[in-house]
C-alpha cells in the first residue's frame, strides 16, 4: 500500500503524540485509529532496525529525525526505483537485435521491413477494412516475405503468438492491434511459392496528433522471451 509524504508525516506525529508519554493527546483517537497508527509504526520500526533478526526492538529515535528520515524516503526509493529501471534499459539496449527472418525465416524464407505510413483507415482488398478509434491513427508497418529456394516454404507466426512493441522517438510505446487481417504478421500462416514475395503488415494505433510516421524502434514478445528486433 503506497502512502503519500503528508500521511506519512501525519501519521508519525501523531504517534509520536499518542506513544511518546508527553501528557495527554490534544485529541481523541478511535481503537482503530490507534491500531493503524500503530501498525503503521511498526513498519517504521522495521525499517530502521538493524538488528532485524532479533525481531522488532525498542529503537530510541529523535522524532524530528524520524518526520525527516521518512520525507525522503519516498524521493531515495523513487531515485532507487529510476536507477533500477535505467540499468535494466542499458542491459537491454545492450542485447543484440535479431532479425524477423531470425525468428520466422530461415535460409531460404527472409522477411524484410519496407516502411511504414499513417493512415486512418486500413483495408484488405475489398472485403475486409478497420477504421482507427477516435482520436488515433493506424501507423501501419509493411513487410514483404520472399521465397528465394527452389521449393515452397511455409511461414507460421500465429503458432508461437509473438506479440509486438514499437517506441516511438518521443518515447512512448504501443503494441500492435491483434487484427482479422489475413496479412496481419502476427498471426501469418502462409505457404510461399519458389521465387515469390508475398506482404504482411503490422497495424499500431497511436495518436493522431502525429502528422507523420514517427522514428521507433521494435520489440518482440515470444513466450517469456524478449528481442530488439533489426530492421
Amino acid at each position: 500500500m503506497k502512502m503519500s509524504k503528508a500521511k506519512t508525516i501525519t501519521a508519525l506525529t501523531a504517534m509520536a503524540l499518542l506513544l511518546g508519554g508527553c501528557g495527554e493527546a490534544p485529541y481523541t483517537l478511535t481503537e482503530s485509529e490507534t491500531d493503524l497508527i500503530i501498525h503503521y509504526a511498526s513498519h517504521v520500526v522495521t525499517k530502521f532496525n538493524t538488528d532485524q533478526e532479533k525481531g522488532l526492538t525498542y529503537v530510541m529515535l529523535d522524532t524530528a529525525e524520524v518526520s525527516d528520515e521518512t520525507a525522503q524516503a519516498p524521493e531515495a526509493a523513487e531515485e532507487a526505483q529510476t536507477a533500477t529501471e535505467s540499468g535494466a534499459a542499458e542491459d537491454a539496449s545492450h542485447e543484440a537485435a535479431v532479425s524477423l527472418t531470425d525468428l520466422f525465416g530461415n535460409e531460404n524464407l527472409a522477411i524484410s521491413y519496407t516502411g511504414a505510413y499513417l493512415t486512418p483507415d486500413y483495408a484488405e482488398n475489398s472485403y475486409y477494412s478497420m477504421t482507427a478509434e477516435p482520436g488515433k491513427t493506424f501507423l501501419a508497418l509493411e513487410f514483404e516475405i520472399t521465397n528465394s529456394g527452389a521449393a515452397e516454404e511455409t511461414i507460421d507466426c500465429l503458432s508461437q503468438k509473438p506479440s509486438y512493441q514499437i517506441t516511438v522517438e518521443d518515447g512512448k510505446k504501443f503494441t500492435s492491434d491483434l487484427t482479422l487481417l489475413m496479412e496481419d504478421f502476427s498471426t501469418y500462416q502462409a505457404t510461399v511459392p519458389a521465387g515469390e514475395t508475398q506482404q504482411a503488415v503490422l497495424l499500431f494505433q497511436i495518436p493522431d496528433t502525429y502528422t507523420q510516421a514517427p522514428e521507433f524502434s521494435m520489440s518482440i514478445s515470444i513466450g517469456a522471451e524478449s528481442y530488439q528486433i533489426a530492421l
